[in-house]
Parts: structure tokens; sequence; C-alpha cells
């Protein structure tokens, strides 16, 4: 088997593999960690409206340790749960659900699960089973586009011509949690053909009304679609995506627009401007007057802005006499006007970087599993903003040792 097939068809790995597969015995008990070294150079910064660039220290990190149980109760009942460990610390459970099936077309889902959205979602912690080290940017974890998990969802699969056509939907507290005829809706559709090896699909994501963070402002960067300093957000995502495998060579690509009516919250805008040291081009945003006093009757309280995103990616495997090795390549594109860089006031150190909230990043990189239970990544990429008036860039390095047991 190829490596993309074996890269994504891991059925002890991530729930959404393992949808249709019923385990020979009733538990299982699976699991992977990692290891990260990362190192950026030549971070652009502001020192007196001079631009400097700053190299900050390697770091070490754990960004995962999770362990998954799946129990099938009967060939129509299962239960799962995913508890992390990452960064070596605490214990949080990820997910926890129970599903009841009662055909391929239909099953009912209910408990803390990873929401049907685009291509990666469901799969963002089994970070040994797909190429890259990082997600792509719309799931980067300082700028979600979207919250990752939901608490019910229907789905389910038709044959349809060559292939299958799958749907869900989904549906939860909100963002920020309980509001009162705030009613969120999430939705996927995709077609897979040709024997599985191609999908075209669309997601989709209604807040249900204006909803609130799920952070307060100075509690760092938000789990979800809205930002801190929002007194009320409604929004919309509309996306779409697709992959294709020709035999050892994987394609994939992602494109997702989300439109924010929001309005912010006077004292949290004041209490950021002062605390995050915000860019002119995002002081022209949140004051009427940038150039005025920064208090409250200053805010500019219509927050209305879209988020852009799109990423293209590349992967093709090859057998050596040392085991499987696959290049990679990737190309993110980002663009949030209304964020900023501090990230303990809600902000990213990507687009909040830039002067008009847009970023390009690159990447190039490789793994090399030695045996299936071991993935070892190697990438580096570049980034490309504009800052302080100028095209500016900044390299980073990322080496991954990631382990599953279990299988």
């Amino acid at each position: 088997m190829s490596y993309p097939k074996k890269l994504f068809f891991s059925v002890l790995l991530v729930p959404v593999l393992i949808s249709g597969v019923q385990a020979q015995n009733k538990l299982n008990i699976y699991g992977y960690f990692s290891t990260r070294l990362e190192k950026v150079w030549n971070e652009p910064g502001l020192d007196g409206g001079v631009t400097v660039k700053e190299t900050p220290p390697s770091e070490w990190s754990f960004p995962y340790f999770n362990v998954m149980m799946q129990y099938n109760i009967s060939s129509k009942y299962r239960i799962f749960v995913n508890l992390s460990g990452a960064d070596a610390s605490t214990i949080d459970v990820r997910n926890f659900w129970g599903e009841y099936s009662a055909s391929k077309y239909f099953t009912f889902r209910l408990g803390k699960s990873y929401r049907k959205f685009g291509l990666y979602n469901e799969i963002l912690d089994a970070v040994p089973t797909y190429y890259g080290i990082e997600p792509p940017e719309l799931f980067d974890g300082d700028h979600l586009i979207v919250s990752q998990t939901t608490v019910l969802m229907v789905y389910g699969g038709v044959d349809a011509g060559q292939g299958t056509l799958n749907y869900s939907l989904a549906t939860d507290d909100g963002e920020g949690g309980p509001i009162k005829d705030v009613i969120p809706v999430g939705w996927d559709l995709n077609y897979k053909f040709g024997r599985g090896d191609f999908t075209l699909g669309t997601s989709g994501y209604y807040s249900g009304g204006a909803t609130t963070s799920d952070v307060a402002l100075g509690e760092g960067s938000p789990r979800t679609g809205v930002l801190p300093w929002m007194a009320g957000d409604e929004f919309t995502i509309l996306g779409g995506y697709a992959e294709a495998r020709f035999n050892r060579l994987l394609l994939q690509g992602e494109y997702w627009f989300s439109s924010h009516s929001a309005t912010r919250d006077p004292a949290n805008v004041v209490a950021m401007v002062n605390g995050a040291n915000p860019n002119s081009a995002q002081l022209a945003r949140f004051l009427v007057n940038p150039n005025g006093a920064v208090d409250e009757a200053n805010v500019a309280q219509v927050g209305d802005y879209d988020v852009k995103t799109w990423y293209i990616r590349a992967g093709y495997s090859f057998e050596s006499n040392i085991g499987e090795v696959a290049p990679y390549v990737q190309w993110d594109w980002y663009s949030n006007p209304e964020t900023i860089q501090e990230k303990d006031f809600g902000g990213d150190n990507e687009a909040g970087l830039a002067d008009d909230g847009k970023f390009n990043k690159a990447t190039v990189g490789i793994v090399f599993r030695p045996v299936p239970e071991v993935a070892i990544k190697l990438d580096g990429s570049t980034h490309i903003q504009k800052f302080n008036g100028k095209t500016e860039s900044y390299p980073e390095i990322r080496l991954d040792f990631s382990f599953l047991f279990g299988q």
C-alpha cells in the first residue's frame, strides 16, 4: 500500500477513519505522542518606528499526547473517548461521544466531537497520519475560523453514480456558550469517487445569531471564530475543498470565506488598544479618530469584517531500503484585517503582525517512516507579509518525532 493510503486510512488512529469499521474486539485503546523542536529567525518587530529583526531561542515542545478508546457496544452503538495530555501537563477530554447508526444513510452522534469540516478538522490531533507538521492556517490554534468541536451531529452517505455522497449536520451551544435564540448550524457535503481516491466537498457554518468569544479579553487567543473584544458577532462561513490521489501523489486544496457582522465592546477595545499596542492600520479600524483619545467615546463600534483563506498541498511517497519517504510542499494564504498581534489579548502573531492582516506561508518538508508506528517530520516555512510599509519575510524550521501505540 502506498504512503498516502497508509497515511489517511489507518483505521485505528482517528474516529473519522473508523466510522464504518467494526473492530473484532469491543474495546480498542490506542494513541500517539510527539516531541517537537522549532526555531524561528529574523522575526520583524518595531523599535521607535524602525523595523528590527529578532531571533528567539529554539523551543522544544510536546504538542500531542493522545490516548483514544473506542468501545463497540453492538453493531449499531459505539462510544469514543479522546484524552489529550498536550504539553506533558494536565489531561483534558478532547472528545467523548456516543452514537447510534441506523444504517449507512443515518448515524446520530451526541457528545463532544470534532465537526465534519473540510479535509482536516477531524484529524488535526493525529499528526502522525498526515503530510505536514502544522495544520492549514484556517485551523491554526491562534486564528481558528470556527470552533473545532460540536455536540449533536447526524451524518451518513448514499451511493450516487460511481461514488458516495456524504453529508453531516451539527449544532451545539454556540461559539461563546448558550445565548437565547442563538442556534448555530454546521454542515458538510462531499462526494467521494474513484474508489475513494477523489473527493469534492463543501462545508459551512452559521453562528445562529450574535454570539460571543469563548475567552475573556486577556485570556489568550480564542478557540472559536469570535474575537474577545466583540460584544456580539453574527457570522457565516462557506468554502470548498478537493483531494486527489494518483498512485503515490496526493494533491489537496481548500478555500474558505467567513463574513462577520460584529459589534465591538468599547471597554474591551480600550483595554486592548492600551495593552496590546496595535499597529496604525489596526488603530484606524478600532477608533473613530486614531489620533484622538483612547476612550470609549472614540471606539468604532461597528466591527464588520471578512476572513479569507486558502491553501494547496502536495505530497509524494516512495519506498526505500530504510522505510517510507514522503516529501511535501504547501502554500497558505490568510487574511484577517480585524486581528492584532498580541496573543494574550486574543490576537495571533501572523495575520496580526502584518500591516493589512494578510500573510503567505510557503512550506517544504519531508516525512520519514522507518516503521509504520514512527513518523519523523522535518519542514521549513517562510512567512511573507507587509510590515511597516515593506514586504518582509522570516523563516522557521520544525522537527517532529511522532510515535503510535496500541495498533
